[in-house]
């Protein structure tokens, strides 16, 4: 048997429940991939809460949360060359890996399984599709250059973290990240200039800039206001929050580049590169990790750990 952690309706994370299924089999074009690690993110609150039952839906009864995890191959389909079994793999994409076996289509076309590198741990390639990808896509489109200076909004979130570190390895002169002064050291350590979030911090900002581009990870008006003032180029500004408000300000939302992950790996190759995550909890706990990720705060990200064989 294999457990997964489902819902059947939309709600609070009181919805969820742990069941026993079947180990899955793989059918043509198919694997099998068992979790060692599985990352949480604010689109899995989101889901669940319904916010965005049109954009993404569901099967219910037996809706099955997170859009990314880290795993091994432990069944290969019919006419699956890409991968082995005992092949270590990160799966990305559509929501369904709060379990700890998952059916995943293998075609480089479907684009839900990328090569785990050996460099990362189980804990650091699950986190790794949502804020590094997205990160990635969002320096794409504001075309950041070498020596170009870089403002990004609510840098000490999971993409913020991944944003200092990827623009500094396309080779960012400068960038400067707001954030919780209790996040300060953990930017400063990463190589970005930290600013303080609250009153003034757009007098704050204004010091320091103008920026040739800015990515958002915090939403919200202020953000926007800032970036607009402060990057004169609109083709150079985007947010990652789906924020209808920023958006007509003139902050674009991002746009996913295709295979995503792959190339943010390419980009990373060797140089240091890691994610902190902040709370590693089991499986069977995914309602407290997403009560937790819903209050933030953690200049972090969190997993959830299945059970070992």
């Amino acid at each position: 048997m294999s457990t997964a952690v489902l819902f059947d309706r939309y709600g609070t994370p009181d919805e969820l429940y742990a069941t026993d299924l079947p180990v899955p089999s793989a059918g043509p074009g198919e694997v099998v991939v068992r979790y060692q690690a599985i990352g949480v993110n604010p689109i899995d609150w989101k889901i669940l809460r319904g916010d965005l039952r049109a954009r993404v839906p569901l099967d219910m009864p037996g809706a099955c949360l997170g859009v990314e995890a880290a795993g091994v191959v432990v069944e290969v389909g019919a006419g699956v060359r890409r991968f082995r079994s005992g092949d270590r793999v990160i799966r990305h994409g559509r929501p369904g890996t709060y379990r700890v076996h998952e059916v995943v289509p293998a075609s480089q076309e479907a684009d839900e399984l990328t090569a785990w590198p050996d460099r990362f741990s189980a804990e650091q390639a699950a986190v790794l599709p949502v804020a590094a990808g997205t990160a990635y896509s969002a320096l794409r489109q504001v075309g950041l250059r070498a020596g170009e200076r870089l403002l990004v909004h609510g840098a000490s979130g999971g993409v913020g973290l991944a944003l200092v570190q990827l623009a500094l390895l396309t080779g960012a002169a400068e960038v400067v990240g707001t954030g919780s002064a209790r996040h300060h050291d953990l930017l400063r350590g990463l190589g970005a200039v930290p600013v303080e979030y609250g009153d003034g911090q757009l007098e704050r900002l204004a010091e320091l800039g103008p920026f040739d581009a800015s990515v958002d990870c915090a939403g919200g008006i202020e953000a926007a206001e800032a970036t607009v003032g402060l990057v004169p180029d609109a083709a150079r500004r985007v947010t990652i929050v789906a924020d209808t408000a920023v958006q007509a300000l003139g902050v674009p939302y991002v746009d996913h580049v295709p295979l995503e992950l792959a190339s943010t790996l390419d980009l990373i190759g060797h140089s240091p590169f890691e994610l902190p995550v902040a709370a590693g909890l089991p499986l069977s706990s995914a309602a407290e990790a997403l009560a937790l990720g819903e209050k933030g705060g953690l200049g972090g990200k969190i997993v959830l750990l299945p059970p070992a064989h």
